[in-house]
């Protein structure tokens, strides 16, 4: 049986990026329910690295450590022995977004907003742009047996 606990840890800016969700979700639902869709969009991003965690974990890849940076939440893990592994940990985040969103999203009101966020953190994540799940898959096939500088950076950054 593989270790589940993994720490979590809040960086100092990690902060920056509870706020900035707070603002987006009060110009979204104002005053009254926006800071809570801020916090449900917080707690999608750490849902959504809980997906890559599952996967890790449940492939025997050791998970270090998850939490929040400016930037986003983060897991920092070990990599997987074999592509294949590693290309079903990164699509694992997105597949949990989706699976977020898909049955709230006819919903209205906040949870409809919660389902939105998801999607757009699904998507974005199949987009090749840097610290996506989508560059990770890429790095990954190019480069099946090493990783690169590149890579070995968004595993530690994500």
């Amino acid at each position: 049986m593989h270790k589940f606990w993994v720490p979590f840890r809040m960086q100092p800016d990690g902060y920056g990026l509870l706020i900035l969700c707070v603002l987006i979700g009060i110009m979204l639902d104002g005053l009254r329910l926006g800071p809570l869709v801020g916090l449900l969009l917080v707690v999608s991003l750490l849902l959504h690295e809980a997906g890559h965690m599952l996967m890790a974990s449940s492939l025997g890849v050791e998970v270090k450590e998850f939490g929040i940076s400016l930037f986003g939440a983060y897991i920092r893990r070990a990599y997987a022995t074999n592509r294949h592994d590693e290309i079903l940990i990164a699509l694992a985040g997105p597949l949990t977004s989706f699976c977020i969103a898909m049955p709230i999203i006819p919903l209205h009101g906040i949870t409809h907003q919660v389902a939105l966020g998801n999607m757009a953190l699904g998507f974005i994540n199949l987009l090749p742009i840097p610290s996506s799940d989508c560059m990770r898959i890429l790095k990954t096939l190019r480069n099946p047996n090493t990783p690169s500088p590149i890579a070995t950076a968004l595993t530690e950054s994500h």
